[in-house]
């Protein structure tokens, strides 16, 4: 992939970054379809036109070049995070990422870590229907990202928080490895009845505390169906589109929220592009508070 300049870079200024691969979705006999993720949600959010001028903001995208070998996928994706945050360092100035299979949050972070001051401390709160911390041996898939950058220690299990998790689809093993770690977690089952969005305000000042950077991961799945059809693994129940855009207004306008990433929008399993709509939507209300527009 040719290697542009992002552009002429003002403090207030963001990046957009996809990872159009889902070779890790189909490792794990998911949905394929992720692949297309970023277009569409690029799309999307092209064509939004509010109050604020975000567009304007924004620097000129960047698609990962892909193959079909997922390690190299992997470090040509390390390798443009580092590259972008070398070019995008005042804050604020995030860092959007799409993808793709939920298993792109590896080189992401791993590139975050990579591209960090030494001894800062950075730390993760995915939101998510599944804790994504299964075995990456054999073979690496979409529900392995954070075993994988805990085992690996780019990422400490105590700055990682799990958020939404579902019991209907986590197994028994992955329950007990995230209390082995110290990961804290959020069961959906907790944040019912109109509990998500205070406790994500909770989560969030808990992981605050012990980092410098904080990434927000979204896997879409832990969306309810209604609101995000076009996932590999869609949630009857789930966090509804008010939540989220709640969650994110309050990330967004915390300056240790540095990156968003998007994972598991898959626009051939989409519906009248509810999902591409919704994160691209988000984004825009995370970028405005951000920007304090």
């Amino acid at each position: 992939m040719e290697k542009k300049k992002l552009g002429n870079f003002c403090p207030e200024s963001f990046v957009i970054l996809g990872f159009p691969d889902d070779l890790g979705v189909k490792n794990v006999n998911g949905r394929a379809g992720a692949k297309d993720g970023p277009q569409s949600f690029l799309e999307a959010f092209l064509k939004l036109n509010g109050k604020s001028p975000i567009q304007k903001k924004m620097l000129s995208p960047v698609m990962v070049s892909m193959g079909q070998q997922l390690e190299k996928n992997y470090q040509e994706s390390v390798s443009e995070v580092i590259r972008v945050r070398s070019q995008v360092v005042s804050s604020p100035a995030p860092l959007v990422v799409v993808g793709g299979g939920h298993d792109y949050a590896y080189p992401w972070i791993q590139g975050i870590v990579k591209a960090a001051k030494k001894g800062k401390r950075v730390g993760c709160l995915n939101i998510d229907a599944h804790f994504d911390l299964r075995a990456y041996d054999p073979v690496m898939t979409s529900g392995s990202p954070f075993r994988r950058l805990v085992e690996e220690k780019w990422l400490d299990p105590k700055r990682l928080i799990e958020f939404g998790i579902q019991e209907h689809c986590n197994v028994a093993e992955l329950w007990d490895y995230a209390r082995k770690k110290g990961i804290k977690t959020y069961p959906f089952e907790s944040l019912r009845n109109g509990k998500a969005v205070a406790e994500f305000k909770k989560a969030l000042a808990y992981l605050k505390t012990r980092c410098d950077e904080v990434m927000l991961s979204v896997d879409l799945d832990a969306m309810s169906f209604a609101f995000c059809p076009g996932v590999s693994a869609p949630q009857a129940e789930g966090f509804t589109a008010s939540e989220l855009f709640q969650m994110v207004e309050i990330a967004g306008a915390d300056k240790k929220v540095t990156s968003l990433g998007w994972f598991e929008l898959s626009p051939s399993l989409d519906l009248h592009n509810y999902t591409a709509r919704l994160a691209a939507q988000a984004t825009w209300h995370f970028l405005a508070r951000k920007f304090q527009c």
